[in-house]
This record gives C-alpha cells, sequence and structure tokens, in this order.
C-alpha cells in the first residue's frame, strides 16, 4: 500500500467523527412518532405533547402521512441565523429539539411568547415542530415559505397551553385576528413574533371554515398568505 494510502486511512481511522446514540422509543398509542433521546425520562412529556399536538391537527383533517420522527440534542440550533429551541429539517424529514435542560443551559433568559420558557412552553415547542412536520407532508410545495407554516405551527403552539395561560398571553398581546385583506407575513412575524402568533391562533379558531384556510396555506407559493 502506498505511504500517502496508508497515512489517509490512519487518518481516517483517528479523526473519524464521533456518533452519540440514543435511545430509540416509539410513543405509546402514537406509532406515528419516534423519538430519540439519550436521557429516556424526557419520553414520556415528549410523547404527551405530541400526542396533544396530533389530536387538535386531526380534527383539522391533518393526519400524519408518513414517521414523525423527533431527535433531542443538546447543542444550540441554528434557524435561518438565529437560535431556536427547535426546528423541523426538511432535508432530513426529522425534528430536532433541544432537552429543556439544554436551553437553560444555553439560554441565559429563555422566553416564550414574552413569558420565561418553562415546561409548559417547552410542551408548546413541540407541538409547534410537530405541526411544522405535519405541514410539510400534507404541503403541496417542496419549499413552503415560512408564513404559511409559521401561522399553524403557532396557532397550535397556543392551541395545547392550558386555557388559562393561553388567556393571559393573549390579553397581554392585545391584537385582533388577521382579517379580510390582511396579509400573514414573514416580516410581521420577526417583528412582533408574539402578536403573529395570537392572530393566527384567533384566526383560526373562529374563522368560518378553517380546514379551507389551511388549505390555502398548504397551496400558498408565496412568503405571504393574504386573508380572503
Amino acid at each position: 500500500m502506498p505511504v500517502q494510502a496508508r497515512f489517509l486511512l490512519l487518518f481516517l481511522i483517528f479523526f473519524k467523527p464521533l456518533t452519540v446514540f440514543s435511545d430509540q422509543t416509539v410513543c405509546p398509542n402514537q406509532p406515528e412518532v419516534t423519538v430519540y433521546s439519550a436521557n429516556t425520562a424526557l419520553i414520556p412529556g415528549i410523547c404527551n405533547s405530541s400526542e396533544k399536538a396530533l389530536g387538535i391537527l386531526s380534527g383539522y383533517g391533518l393526519l400524519p402521512q408518513r414517521q414523525i420522527v423527533i431527535e433531542i440534542i443538546k447543542e444550540n440550533i441554528d434557524h435561518r441565523g438565529y437560535k431556536a429551541y427547535g426546528k423541523y429539517d426538511s432535508r432530513t424529514d426529522r425534528i430536532e429539539l433541544m432537552s429543556y435542560q439544554s436551553i437553560l443551559m444555553h439560554h441565559a433568559e429563555p422566553v416564550m411568547y414574552n413569558e420565561f420558557f418553562d415546561h409548559t412552553h417547552y410542551s408548546g415547542a413541540i407541538a409547534h415542530e410537530i405541526a411544522h412536520a405535519i405541514f410539510h407532508q400534507h404541503s403541496n410545495n417542496i419549499s413552503p415559505g415560512p408564513a404559511p407554516q409559521e401561522y399553524l405551527a403557532h396557532a397550535v403552539q397556543l392551541a395545547v397551553l392550558p386555557e388559562e395561560r393561553r388567556n393571559v398571553i393573549i390579553a397581554k398581546a392585545d391584537v385582533e385576528a388577521w382579517g379580510s385583506g390582511d396579509a400573514i407575513s414573514d416580516i410581521y412575524m420577526a417583528l412582533e413574533p408574539t402578536g403573529f402568533a395570537v392572530k393566527s391562533y384567533k384566526h383560526l379558531t373562529t374563522t368560518e371554515d378553517p380546514r379551507a384556510f389551511i388549505d390555502i396555506l398548504l397551496n400558498s407559493k408565496w412568503f405571504y398568505v393574504y386573508i380572503p
């Protein structure tokens, strides 16, 4: 074997990336959800949150079309240039979610909807990413824009929160539901993320035919959607 080849082989052996294997668990009563986590104590809570999200989504006729994979990680998540607690990656067709303890460790004052990010909001974050996965499974576009899917994800996220907690967030946001002629845009979402979430939740839960509007979102090819 040439010297260069032997050196390359040794390099690959000694510098091969280390892979950390996590336990794989299929959620009870949810064969469509698989969780990878090194800490199995986290799995019951994750499965419970995913069950709530899938229950809400099924009410709109959005059932899982393929396996939903959730990977619990310790590292920070970079999502479109900003730090996120979780993300759905359409390239790998899986959800990456920081563990709750990792979020507290990496973020000095983690917040969600202008509140401290606690276990209740962690449950909401799981529901948010489940909604993204389901959106992609039903979308007619390979790369749907952020605003249409964020509308659904935030609406579901708020829906899984306890009613009293949700009502406090809605009251503090002090915004109306999206109205006819409004443009659901990622610009508004970036400027007012809590307002965006509340407007979306209010609109989806009060519109006369929510599934018809969801179909508009699923068929949207743009970065914004106009309310009919």
